[in-house]
């Protein structure tokens, strides 16, 4: 997230079996999208989509659109990575119902996604967990990833089965997730920020996170975890939250979670604990006003059923 010499962005991350989305197609004269979760896309957003698959179909002079409805209980702008797989999801299922085989690369290119993590998309389709390298510089600013027209994807250094951890989510109903508006002006009130910042967390992301994923070494995944949110560019992302995520937080660990993240740009938290259903017990007794409960990693990526 510097002016650096050799490439801009990457990370590491994995995916989870749940929160989740189920998006069922059905074949249509246009484009339509029905999203009915709890905390669904703004019309904004559904059109963006929209409009894209509309050149996808242009392109490829397909016969057929669809009729989505999304369900689940992933939150919108919450740091699960919805907006990546509902949209890899909308492409894929476009060329399935227009019997046009795709490879995972050129959906992936055509779907807009990825230009600042490889996470999304590479869990989309495989699950497990991800470590990327960002992509060329490029002369480009830093950005948001839904607004980053790149043709390079991120570089994958190594996708790998996770360890089974319980793995506990804590997402605040009291605190606001970010607008993809409110996104771009992080970025642009933030980056870049120092060398000494990136090489920091590289360090603690790849000797610490990676290496203890790995060895399934869990008491040395919390410490690196810990370490990362104290790095510049995951304390600034939590400060746009202020003392109400810090509150929360520290909640969390009052309850027993031995290490706190937060997921991406949040607002959502993840922790782990000797005994994550125990912390969610003892958060509940606080009357902590937030959703609450525990997953395991995901090393299977998405579940395609047609008729």
């Amino acid at each position: 997230m510097h002016y650096g010499e050799y490439r801009i962005n990457g990370g590491i991350g994995f995916a989870i079996k749940s929160p989740f989305n189920d998006l069922t197609f059905t074949s249509a004269d246009q484009f339509e999208i029905n999203d009915r979760r709890l905390d669904p896309m703004n019309l904004v957003e559904q059109r963006r989509i929209i409009s894209i698959l509309e050149a996808e179909r242009l392109q490829f002079k397909f016969d057929a659109a669809f009729k989505v409805n999304i369900e689940g209980n992933m939150f919108t702008h919450s740091g699960f990575g919805s907006g990546t797989a509902i949209t890899l999801a909308c492409f894929e299922a476009l060329h399935l119902l227009n019997n046009n085989p795709i490879t995972q690369e050129t959906l992936i290119q055509t779907s807009g996604r990825g230009g600042t993590s490889g996470v999304g998309i590479h869990t989309y389709f495989n699950g497990g967990g991800v470590f990327d390298l960002g992509r060329p510089i490029d002369n480009m600013q830093h950005l948001p990833s839904n607004l980053v027209q790149t043709r390079h994807l991120p570089l994958l250094l190594d996708q790998f089965v996770m360890p089974e951890w319980d793995i506990g989510i804590c997402i605040s109903r009291n605190i606001p997730n970010k607008s993809q508006n409110e996104e771009l002006e992080f970025f642009k009130r933030t980056c870049p920020i120092s060398a000494d910042s990136v090489y920091e967390t590289t360090y603690h992301t790849l000797f610490g996170l990676y290496a203890a994923l790995k060895e399934n070494n869990k008491s040395m995944f919390c410490a690196a975890l810990r370490a990362v949110q104290e790095c510049t560019w995951k304390k600034l992302e939590r400060e746009e939250y202020g003392q109400s995520l810090r509150d929360l937080e520290a909640s969390l660990y009052l309850c027993g979670a031995e290490a706190v993240g937060m997921s991406s740009l949040g607002p959502s938290l993840f922790f782990l604990a000797d005994n994550v259903n125990d912390v969610i017990i003892k958060m509940k007794a606080l009357s902590v006003d937030c959703e609450l409960f525990v997953t395991q990693p995901q090393n299977q990526g998405r579940v395609i059923k047609h008729d």
